[in-house]
């Protein structure tokens, strides 16, 4: 919660919303229901019912809800992400908190202080209940005549958030819905898509004849480096999962999902010209297709084009930034992963000023990430900034265990 109250009147209605600056209780006028913000989340839905509508800028919302301390846009999105939650709304379906690009955020729909009353007050609580009930009718009406595509589409759901799970349980039930809504749609492109998907994963991560070497991360480097993908069995899996992929393709050219796993299905067989023109191909269908920049850059630096790799890096990181709210669950692991990358970049390119920078984004992520915390270090050092690097091995070199570094500030 910020340091200094926010003074305003102890009740705000918005939308079908009652908000109270006394214990910060958000409450449903339609349903009734209630529920307590975190103090933080209510502070933001303060800020931006007293502008009544006007954009409020990031740069003002960082200042008023963290005055000491030093936070980035990712943190905010995420405050605002947990405040869309508590309203029941989507970056995506913005129907009070809206987005303003490269601005800020602002309330979109408000109401002044206080109910109607008398007559006007009955005859709006009549046309509310009657809109209600047209409402109720029709979404009764949509759901009975679009069932089995709102079944469909919720299983595909479960089946991405499964696979985005990276665990060999869930990415097999993963593959066995996509499977079931196959056999029910056999023209669906997502569903093969994700089927590739979960057939290269599976040789990648889980190989088994298990020549995946266990101390690094699998990825589709080290699965080619280690030989695991030549195998007889993997080559068949890697043949079923490109013909599936190509099929999706075929269905939908401009489809993100298809292009990517095209593309990742091209990386796992080597084939990494093709499989670099399916990821591009991807990028251009969908500018935020993070997933695809991030196999790009793996494909870069495989082919020894780290300058490329870094920027095709940073381009994926700062879509994972567009795209957060809608996908929270899915970026918030990979972003500390991506930008440990990018600042590893940064220090072999000598740039250690950035690779600093990076480290810190990691670290106010995940603040015991052990590689941001050695970058950090080591490149406080090289830039002469030995106080800095000395506080920092003495608050944490312990729990990140980084010796050598904090070793060689003795020396």
């Amino acid at each position: 919660m910020a340091d200094e109250p926010i003074t305003n009147p102890k009740t705000h209605r918005f939308g079908d919303w009652e908000f109270n600056t006394n214990d910060y209780s958000l409450r449903n006028r339609l349903t009734d229901t209630v529920e307590r913000l975190e103090p933080r989340v209510g502070d933001l839905l303060l800020i931006l019912l007293r502008e009544n509508q006007s954009v409020v800028a990031k740069e003002t919302l960082i200042k008023e809800l963290w005055p000491k301390v030093v936070v980035g846009d990712d943190t905010l999105a995420k405050t605002v992400s947990r405040l869309r939650t508590a309203l029941g709304e989507s970056a995506s379906h913005p129907n009070l908190v809206e987005t303003v690009p490269k601005r800020g955020y602002r309330i979109k729909h408000t109401e002044t202080q206080g109910l109607p009353s008398g007559s006007r007050s009955t005859q709006v609580w009549f046309a509310l209940m009657f809109g209600v009930l047209v409402l109720t009718v029709f979404i009764w009406w949509s759901i009975s005549n679009d069932r089995p595509n709102q079944e469909l589409a919720e299983k595909l759901a479960r089946a991405d958030g499964l696979y985005m799970e990276f665990e060999e349980q869930s990415n097999e039930a993963a593959l066995a819905l996509y499977e079931d809504v196959l056999s029910v749609e056999q023209s669906n492109s997502h569903a093969k898509a994700g089927v590739a998907n979960a057939m290269v994963q599976r040789v990648v991560r889980w190989p088994e004849n298990q020549l995946a070497n266990t101390n690094e991360r699998p990825s589709v480097t080290s699965a080619l480096a280690s030989g695991q993908l030549s195998t007889p069995e993997a080559k068949m899996m890697l043949e079923r999962a490109r013909l599936m992929a190509e099929k999706a393709v075929r269905e939908s050219p401009q489809s993100s999902q298809a292009l990517k796993a095209l593309g990742f299905v091209y990386s796992a067989e080597g084939k990494l010209p093709r499989a670099i023109e399916q990821y591009e191909r991807a990028i251009s269908a969908n500018s935020k297709e993070w997933r695809s920049m991030i196999n790009l850059g793996e494909l870069l630096q495989i082919s020894e084009k780290p300058k490329a790799a870094l920027d095709m890096f940073t381009q994926a990181y700062l879509a994972m930034q567009e795209s957060y709210d809608d996908e929270p669950q899915h970026i918030g692991p990979w972003q500390p992963v991506l930008g440990v990358a990018i600042a590893q970049l940064h220090m072999q390119a000598g740039d250690h000023k950035n690779a600093r920078s990076w480290a810190e984004k990691v670290l106010e992520l995940e603040p015991f990430e052990r590689e941001a915390s050695s970058i950090f270090v080591s490149a406080s050092l090289t830039l002469g900034q030995k106080e800095q690097a000395r506080s920092f091995c003495e608050s944490y070199a312990i729990k990140l265990k980084v010796p050598k570094v904090c070793t060689s500030l003795s020396e």
